[in-house]
């Protein structure tokens, strides 16, 4: 039960990784574009297709980067937590923090 806690836990660290890459310009380090950025933010309040954020994050971000240099900045932004984990389920995102 613990594991499966664990598990969890660790899958919203890389999901709140992934939207702090969204909002922060500095995500450009790690391989996601301005556009990319635009993308990602647009599927999560409207909805619709996700193709032009999960084909760049899913091929060219460095998800490593992403979760080395942003997850301690989301703390106090839940909403942007809600966004990431959107994103991560669509996309199929099973990269741990």
């Amino acid at each position: 039960m613990a594991a499966g806690r664990k598990q969890l836990a660790s899958s919203a660290a890389v999901a709140v990784a992934l939207v702090a890459m969204l909002v922060l310009a500095a995500a450009q380090d790690c391989g996601v574009s301005r556009d990319t950025m635009n993308k990602c933010l647009a599927y999560c309040s409207s909805g619709g297709t996700a193709d032009g954020c999960c084909g760049p994050l899913t091929n060219g971000a460095n998800l490593d980067c992403l979760c080395k240099n942003y997850w301690g900045k989301l703390k106090d932004y839940p909403r942007l937590k809600d966004c990431a984990n959107k994103i991560k389920s669509r996309c199929g995102i099973s990269k741990s923090c």
